[in-house]
């Protein structure tokens, strides 16, 4: 690794969430390198792209840019070119690309991409579906959910659901749990469900974390026999066969099951949104989809 870090200035006219974006998928290709991020977001007045310079200024390094209003995008390209600093605007081969595809010019406005249309009503009514739909909640009323997430115990549904709903997908979880009945409007659900697995050894570390930080002061090695109620939680025998129910529970149902071990939620949910958007995929014989 680089013995000093790369200060990467992101300068956005909007929330600057595409520029994280790409410097995160980018980024992750240089596990040698180091970079620390300087975000100047709402960039929208030449004043302000004043204070971006300084700025840089202040501690050089190179700039990207998702600017798309002209004068903004000059001002700070001249600025940076009379400091010696690099300037990138990651926008430009794309829009030059649509632009001669479609045969017009680009509208060239700034957070086009966040407007308040059908598309970002139907994020806020997904996310208010899943608050409402958390954890089994409401689970007699299941009818209206895009798909379904069922796992036992810490098994990522929330977070998932959740990225799920800033996609615009409602998604609804119901925690599975031995002798426990199914909810009905589970079993009458006629659309997508879809099992989280996880490898048991990781599953028992990550509930162990969670009852430390649930009793805290105590690591659980130590704890007295009052909180011998939670041993089965984490018991590494009980947790596997937990899973393996689980899982025989799904493929009894013909619910197709994701293993969560090594995927991020964001693949996680890619690999859902992949399976809502192809029926076909939703059962392949009872095994497990979307492993690799």
């Amino acid at each position: 690794m680089n013995s000093k870090p790369i200060v990467l200035h992101l300068v956005s006219e909007a929330t600057g969430q595409t520029l994280e974006a790409v410097v995160r998928a980018c980024g992750a290709q240089f596990p040698e390198s180091s970079f620390v991020q300087r975000s100047w977001n709402l960039v929208r007045s030449q004043i302000q792209v004043g204070r971006v310079l300084a700025g840089v200024a202040a501690e050089p390094g190179p700039v990207l840019s998702s600017l798309t209003t002209p004068v903004l995008r000059d001002a700070l390209r001249t600025g940076c070119h009379r400091m010696g600093v690099h300037v990138e605007n990651i926008l430009d081969s794309t829009i030059y690309f649509l632009e001669r595809e479609t045969g017009r010019r680009a509208e060239r406005h700034p957070g086009g991409q966040y407007v308040m249309d059908d598309e970002y009503r139907r994020r806020i009514d997904a996310m208010q579906y899943v608050i409402g739909h958390d954890d089994g909640q409401r689970a007699k009323s299941l009818e209206d959910a895009d798909v379904i997430l069922v796992g036992v115990s810490r098994t990522s549904k929330t977070p998932t659901c959740f990225y799920l709903a800033n996609r615009g997908v409602r998604a609804a979880n119901v925690p599975l749990v031995q002798d426990v009945p199914l909810p009905a409007g589970l079993l009458e659900y006629r659309g997508t469900v879809v099992g989280l697995m996880i490898d048991p050894h990781t599953l028992v570390e990550i509930r162990r974390s969670r009852v430390d930080m649930m009793l805290p002061g105590r690591k659980f090695a130590r704890r007295r026999i009052s909180d011998e109620s939670m041993r089965p939680y984490v018991d590494p025998m009980r947790v596997e066969e937990e899973l393996v129910w689980a899982r025989r529970l799904c493929a009894r149902h013909g619910w197709p099951v994701i293993d969560v071990t090594h995927r991020s939620v964001e693949e996680t949910a890619a690999a859902i949104i992949d399976m809502i958007a192809h029926p076909p995929l939703r059962r392949m014989n009872n095994t497990t989809v979307a492993e690799k």
